[in-house]
């Protein structure tokens, strides 16, 4: 019995074992812990993290739902400096809800990517951490009414709408190959960095703010390969990683 409880504890363990460590970041000793988490929506598994691996400075474990439910409470900022939310999780229960918001008062980095707008549908506290929602069914926020749409294979202008900001600093206006979302709600307290005139597209493209203690990016762009493969979105997502945690 002992054996067994030992290796169920092992395998359960498995999963948030580090996958990729960066060799001028070992060197430097400066990497960026991450905690990827996904779930709840396919996407291109290999290529994805390949990106990652690319990232000067950084080091990052893997983390799926339902199990990385369990992971987003206060002690995780001991283990990871930042976390990068790529899932589209229906719903996690109240005593996770409540241990994730606990640990964004201790600061940790909060990155969320493309899908994960539409994560947890019905807790409105998250639309107010990301700093925007995806909207399945219509839905009146802030007495206005959102039905969000998609649309995949689109060629996006991508302006950018903040020249001074760290993520953006330098960066010129770009093109990509991605999907859009349409109708979807943004928060009138963030501070926008990206922006497009698609007319099948949200005009708020990515966007910054702060939640508790945390800082938060969310970066709308990012559906599969061809948009991982565009120089300016590494760029800006390499960047949004790292003003997550100062840096």
């Amino acid at each position: 019995m002992r054996k067994l409880i030992a290796l169920s504890c092992v395998v359960s363990l498995l999963w948030l074992l580090p996958t990729a460590v960066n060799a001028q970041a070992q060197a430097d000793g400066k990497k960026v812990r991450m905690l990827i988490v996904t779930g709840g929506h396919g996407f291109e598994e290999a290529k994805f993290f390949k990106m990652f691996d690319e990232f000067k400075g950084v080091e990052y474990k893997k983390a799926f739902f339902p199990q990385a439910g369990e992971l987003l409470k206060p002690g995780l900022e001991k283990e990871c400096d930042v976390i990068v939310m790529y899932d589209m999780v229906k719903s996690i229960t109240p005593e996770q809800q409540k241990a994730f918001v606990e640990l964004l008062n201790t600061g940790i980095g909060l990155l969320c990517m493309h899908h994960d707008l539409g994560a947890s549908q019905e807790w409105a506290e998250f639309t107010k951490i990301r700093g925007g929602k995806y909207c399945m069914k219509a839905e009146t926020i802030d007495g206005k009414e959102y039905k969000s749409t998609f649309d995949h294979g689109q060629d996006i202008k991508v302006t950018v709408a903040d020249n001074e900001h760290p993520i953006t600093k330098g960066v010129a206006d770009f093109t990509i190959h991605d999907e859009t979302y349409g109708s979807c709600y943004v928060s009138p307290s963030v501070k926008v960095l990206l922006r497009t005139d698609h007319p099948k597209s949200c005009p708020d493209l990515a966007w910054v703010h702060e939640y508790a203690k945390s800082k938060v990016f969310y970066l709308m762009l990012g559906h599969d390969s061809k948009a991982w493969e565009n120089p300016a979105f590494k760029e800006i997502l390499e960047r949004g990683i790292k003003w997550s945690v100062g840096r």
